[in-house]
């Protein structure tokens, strides 16, 4: 009987996404769930739960990539990449299930611990090649809750430099660095506070999802994470939060006007870092006219931002896609769950 519907999933330390696409390559829906898995394993299980409640009801594919085998809840990737299997073969029943393995290409379950350097944080190569198939040349920049990806392509090739996590952070084609999980003090050793230059704490009592709440960037369906306080997200309470790393108290009657400005102050400071990757992996690439820039994932925002500063040519992930305006924000922040479920229907 012929696969009538693919489910693709990116298994995440922070969030599982899914993406269901039919056999014509419509994408039909996308779902992302919290599932912070370094508090405690069994999430993910009640995440696979509830997705389940989603699946089509015809002969389906299930493909997967993950990166959440980097998870210090695990000794090492091999053994995450293994608790994992065993979850996803459970939960799925192992019926129609493959693991991407990037150049490698699809793994059965069963087979998983011979690819594990293949398999590991794999979900930008599948990004990448999805799109290489339809855009003649470009650079993808992926902006995630807790990472970026900036991937260049060109005549249908990816054209990265590393493929580890490793290799990749050396030639800046995967920064650490996010909207929403990364700490506050990972961007900046200081910011303008009353005046004068303040010096930042080195305590997560602030992330960048507080500052993109500030300047109001932060979409509620991109907010998943608990604060790093477990109190609220308002405004007030994010810039409670923000004043905090300068080691200031600030009342419930505050006005957050200025620690909208210190917000900003260090939102500009995580996208000059990200354009300083950018801007070298572009470096990279053969001398020819300005490639577009796709951007994908909860942070396209920033590299909408990213292509005006630099004049490139911006085309957000979603206009690629065969989707409803509905689904289309929900497959762009799940970039990843929706190209292996693309790349599964192209290998039948």
């Amino acid at each position: 009987m012929k696969t009538r519907a693919f489910i693709g999933w990116d298994i995440g330390g922070a969030h599982l996404k899914m993406a269901h696409v039919d056999n014509t390559g419509k994408v039909i829906a996308a779902h992302q769930f919290p599932t912070p898995i370094w508090r405690d394993l069994h999430i993910l299980d009640d995440a696979l739960a509830n997705a389940k409640k989603y699946f089509p009801a015809t002969l389906t594919t299930h493909a997967i990539t993950t990166t959440a085998e980097l998870s210090d809840i695990f000794r090492d990737r091999r053994s995450g990449l293994r608790a994992l299997v065993t979850k996803t073969s459970t939960m799925l029943n192992n019926d129609n299930m493959q693991f991407y393995a990037g150049p490698a290409g699809w793994v059965d379950a069963n087979k998983t611990d011979q690819y594990v350097n293949e398999i590991a944080s794999a979900n930008w190569h599948a990004t990448a090649s999805f799109i290489a198939e339809s855009i003649k040349e470009g650079i993808l920049v992926d902006i995630g809750s807790t990472t970026t990806d900036i991937i260049p392509f060109a005549a249908g090739q990816l054209l990265n430099r590393g493929y580890t996590d490793y290799e990749r952070l050396a030639c800046n084609e995967l920064v650490y660095t996010g909207i929403v999980r990364t700490p506050v003090m990972a961007i900046t050793s200081h910011a303008l506070v009353n005046g004068r230059r303040q010096p930042v704490l080195a305590e997560q009592f602030a992330t960048m999802a507080d500052v993109y709440r500030l300047t109001g960037e932060l979409q509620e369906q991109d907010d998943m994470m608990l604060t790093a306080d477990g109190a609220g997200k308002c405004q007030l309470d994010s810039a409670r939060r923000l004043a905090r790393m300068f080691a200031i108290d600030i009342s419930e009657q505050a006005n957050t006007d200025m620690w909208n400005k210190v917000a900003h102050f260090i939102a500009e400071t995580q996208l000059e870092k990200i354009s300083r990757a950018f801007d070298q992996v572009r470096s990279n690439m053969p001398a020819k006219d300005k490639p577009v820039v796709i951007g994908a994932g909860a942070g396209r925002f920033l590299v909408k931002k990213l292509t005006q500063n630099t004049g490139d040519t911006y085309m957000d992930f979603a206009e690629i896609l065969d989707a409803s305006a509905e689904i289309k924000p929900h497959a762009a922040r799940s970039a990843a769950a929706v190209a292996v479920a693309q790349l599964a229907r192209s290998a039948v």
